[in-house]
């Protein structure tokens, strides 16, 4: 091994380390740790044992890592698109606020008429009616059998 390739592979070692050592993801770590295992000579047996991987999970990790870098090891899900902003959010609560109840039926009719808006989930209703202070049971502001 020449002095630069010498050079190269600590540089690498040490850019990996970092990233294994500072990354909270397991499964980002465990691409991390795959492939910095690797370059320090260890073969796929052992790290199949050692990480609980697959021998495919190795070889992946390591096109991933020859073809783009850290960014390679890097998960590519990066969650949907809000299906509202911070400013219609906005809107909706001062809509909700005035009344003293509120009904889920409600909600959903004002998103439809004012937003052309459906959720898939009944919890994304429930998420807008907790965040104004309201119960979702009868969009009442208390428990009526707190006293």
């Amino acid at each position: 091994m020449s002095i630069e390739e010498n050079q190269e592979l600590k540089e690498k070692l040490a850019e990996l380390q970092e990233f294994v050592s500072n990354n909270r993801d397991v499964r980002e770590w465990k691409r991390a740790e795959v492939v910095r295992l690797r370059l320090l000579g260890v073969n796929y047996q052992a790290i199949k044992q050692r990480l609980g991987v697959s021998t495919s999970f190795i070889a992946q990790s390591q096109r991933k890592y020859k073809e783009r870098g850290l960014a390679g090891l890097k998960l590519g899900y990066k969650g949907s698109k809000t299906y509202l902003t911070d400013a219609e959010k906005a809107e909706i609560m001062v809509w909700l606020y005035p009344r003293e109840r509120r009904n889920i039926s409600e909600l959903e009719r004002h998103l439809i008429e004012t937003y052309d808006l459906v959720f898939l989930s009944r919890e994304s209703y429930y998420q807008l009616l907790r965040s104004s202070h309201l119960t979702w049971q009868k969009g009442n502001r208390e428990n009526p059998r707190k006293n």
